[in-house]
């Protein structure tokens, strides 16, 4: 008689348990990759506009996009900086605006219908003085206010022909932005590259959670595990969009679960081979706001953020 092995009948549950899954999440399309159509490249004279120079030039070979140019420094009247870099990118270089970097900035984004902006933080100032801390006024107005995702430029590193192989969007909750955020992480990633869903648990969120168990039952033992694979269960469907994006594709896929300490955080940013941090951006949520902001403090590469009312 015929006895299944252990990894055999681990197969057969585990295809079990995929299917009740999907019976119950029911049908998911996979997300709709986004790719730039205008891009605003906003120069502000530091050692970060060569950088941003470069992304530019890669996504317009890319993505065949158009691509403007705005000179963004406040108490600069002539427009060399702009009209110089756009030469080599074959790029509408705009007018020089009148106010401050963020009103020049908000301005030209409506001026240029673009749908992405490349922009240097600090602005108009070098990070290695500033320090990784900051992220510059001109960064917390426009997260506050543009209307479009946010490429943020922060130490420049040497750029790849292709940027951009592992595009990894970061999570934290239920996010109004996350569809969209979704949208361009499958859009962004290079050829043959990898995306990543990480769903991060805050611990506070833990505590919290854990201390609400403890009152209802003393006994009730709630672990960082569980509570990750509660987070994995709501967020499924954004899991399985991404993955399919992913098969149709060719790329690669992964979703992680990682505690908010957990040291991997720390290392996701470190090196040469660091991935493109996607963000999705709830205006409205306070948890949101400080996640976003705090990725962009502690990350010297760029992060790209996708806002939403």
């Amino acid at each position: 008689m015929f006895e299944p092995t252990e990894r055999e009948v681990d197969s057969v549950v585990r295809r079990s348990m995929e299917m009740f899954e999907r019976a119950k999440v029911g049908e998911v399309a996979p997300v709709d990759p986004r790719v730039p159509q205008k891009v605003l490249v906003v120069l502000d004279g530091s050692s970060q506009d060569p950088m941003s120079i470069s992304l530019a030039d890669a996504f317009r070979r890319r993505f065949a996009c158009g691509l403007a140019l705005l000179d963004g420094r406040e108490g600069v009247h002539d427009n060399d900086l702009a009209r110089e870099a756009a030469e080599s990118l074959q790029a509408q270089p705009l007018d020089k605006l009148e106010g401050e970097s963020y009103e020049q900035i908000l301005a030209a984004v409506e001026l240029s219908e673009c749908d992405l902006v490349v922009v240097p933080s600090p602005f108009q100032r070098e990070l290695d003085k500033i320090g990784s801390d900051s992220t510059g006024t001109v960064i917390d107005v426009l997260l506050a206010r543009a209307a479009t995702p946010l490429l943020i430029v922060r130490r420049p590193y040497s750029l790849e022909s292709q940027p951009f192989e592992r595009v990894v969007m970061l999570l934290i909750g239920e996010n109004e932005a996350a569809p969209a955020a979704a949208c361009w992480t499958a859009g962004m990633v290079s050829p043959g590259g990898r995306i990543g869903l990480l769903l991060v648990l805050e611990d506070e969120v833990l505590e919290n959670v854990q201390s609400l168990m403890r009152s209802l039952d003393p006994d009730a033992e709630i672990t960082a595990e569980n509570l990750g694979q509660a987070m994995q269960q709501s967020h499924v469907r954004l899991h399985r969009a991404l993955q399919k994006a992913a098969d149709r594709r060719g790329v690669g896929y992964q979703l992680d679960v990682w505690h908010e300490s957990d040291a991997r955080l720390a290392e996701l940013s470190a090196g040469t081979q660091h991935p493109l941090l996607v963000l999705a951006h709830e205006r409205a949520d306070h948890g949101s706001q400080g996640h976003v902001h705090d990725r962009i403090r502690h990350s010297p590469h760029p992060v790209f953020v996708v806002s939403m009312d």
